[in-house]
């Protein structure tokens, strides 16, 4: 099961710094959260009562409907940085 050797590896992996204190809690929180998930693959759904055959379906969903949109130009009225029709953002990845 979990124990704070496996907390150092992760945190390794993870390239993070857990003190001693840190390991003990998270041993504790790590192993709640693999009950519940260990709790959840024992529950069955069928013959629930409460279902009734409901839920969504693709016959319940409404079609696709093409309508206008803004005028591109007007919304770019209101941009302060804006290049060939498109607005200009600042770059967040290589």
């Amino acid at each position: 099961m979990l124990d704070t050797d496996l907390i150092t590896y992760l945190a390794k992996l993870s390239k993070i710094e857990i003190d001693e204190t840190e390991k003990e809690r998270l041993v504790s929180e790590m192993s709640a959260i693999v009950e519940l998930m260990d709790t959840m693959n024992e529950v069955t759904m069928e013959g629930d009562e409460n279902l009734n055959g409901e839920g969504v379906s693709l016959k319940d969903l409404r079609a696709d409907e093409i309508v206008s949109s803004y005028d591109r130009e007007v919304v770019l009225n209101n941009a302060s940085h804006k290049k060939d029709g498109f607005f200009v953002v600042p770059k967040i990845m290589e």
